[in-house]
């Protein structure tokens, strides 16, 4: 806090010298020197006092400025994304810093405790801790988008905790689901989709190109979970023109120019990718339409392991054993295993290498 520093300031702006400020205060001018030196601080009745007589707000007096702490915080954010997916004791050590300089921010918290939710194999300290920072999250956040992600968040944890150890958390779901609001995202005129509209420059233009990417994103997801609910109720026709327009959306707005993960607008899209079109071919399969499920599968193959080609993994073998046991899973989960036997064998080699 550089609260003796602006005094000294404001002391100096009016010609005024320590002595003199004491007494307009009624106060030493050994009070006086310590606040400026930063020894210690005036008694908290002092202050509003102290910013009448110099004609400043006490955001102005305590250097306040809410735009500042966002820029720095959005910063601090930046730095840690560096590291999310590489670097898991650099990415927290980045988030705990910036909460040992803006303990009170939902947006840093929010964003160590997804860390913690994508790394939950890492072990029961891991879970433990992003329980209840998760809670703590819950408790606290006034903000409504850092609220729903962290529940999701906690879903992606019971999820893993059904598949890994076994557990049923189905019931613990659908409680959560339950406390989330509606919200249209196209009703919502929130800072991005105003300056979008209404911004000009390359302000403007970055609002507007991540507007695309999120609306582009949501879209895709939209079509595949349709598809999902048709393929759950056996109506194979509609589950695969659903997944087909998913997947024709994810194309669609590829970089062309660009090849493995840096052609999708958002990471990770790949993994959606080849999901889709290994759901299209399950489609097929149950249709009894057979003639491109080879190609399907393959093309599929290819996207989910080699988008990571060009980039650096934390962990390259146990991130392609953990994609090879969840392809082989899924495969196997729509049949796809009785149309043919899944070979990864080539994959496998890879890793072993």
């Amino acid at each position: 806090m550089n609260l003796g520093n602006k005094i000294r300031e404001l002391r100096r702006a009016r010609n005024l010298t320590q002595e003199q400020l004491a007494l307009t205060l009624n106060i030493s001018a050994q009070a006086v020197s310590k606040w400026e030196m930063g020894a210690s601080y005036p008694d908290v009745t002092m202050i509003p006092i102290i910013a009448s007589f110099f004609k400043v707000s006490l955001d102005e007096l305590f250097d306040f400025d809410v735009n500042d702490i966002d820029v720095k915080i959005e910063d601090i954010r930046l730095e840690y994304n560096k590291y999310f997916w590489n670097n898991f004791d650099k990415a927290e050590q980045v988030l705990l810093d910036g909460l040992k300089i803006y303990p009170a921010s939902i947006i840093l918290k929010t964003e160590l405790f997804e860390l913690y939710a994508y790394n939950v194999d890492r072990g029961d300290e891991i879970i433990n801790k992003a329980f209840e920072l998760g809670s703590h999250i819950i408790s606290v956040s006034q903000d409504v988008f850092c609220t729903c992600r962290t529940k999701a968040n906690i879903i992606h944890i019971y999820t893993y905790l059904e598949k890994e150890k076994g557990e049923d958390h189905y019931e613990d779901i659908k409680k959560l689901i339950e406390t989330l609001p509606y919200m249209y995202p196209y009703m919502l005129k929130d800072k991005m989709r105003l300056s979008a509209s209404y911004i000009k420059g390359e302000e403007g233009m970055k609002e507007a190109k991540a507007l695309k990417d999120i609306e582009w994103q949501e879209f895709f997801i939209a079509c595949y979970q349709i598809g999902h609910r048709y393929f759950d109720m056996g109506d194979y026709e509609n589950a695969m023109l659903s997944f087909q327009e998913s997947a024709d959306v994810i194309e669609r707005f590829m970089y062309p120019d660009k090849e493995g993960y840096d052609a999708y607008p958002i990471g990770g899209t790949h993994a959606n990718h080849a999901m889709t079109i290994l759901h299209i071919a399950a489609c097929l399969y149950r249709l009894g339409r057979t003639e491109e499920i080879d190609a399907l599968i393959d093309k599929a193959k290819h996207i989910y392991f080699d988008a990571y080609d060009n980039i650096k993994l934390r962990d390259y073998n146990k991130t392609m054993t953990h994609m090879l046991e969840y392809f082989t899973q899924e495969y196997n989960k729509y049949r796809l295993n009785e149309y043919k036997v899944l070979d990864l064998s080539e994959i496998e080699k890879r890793i072993r290498e």
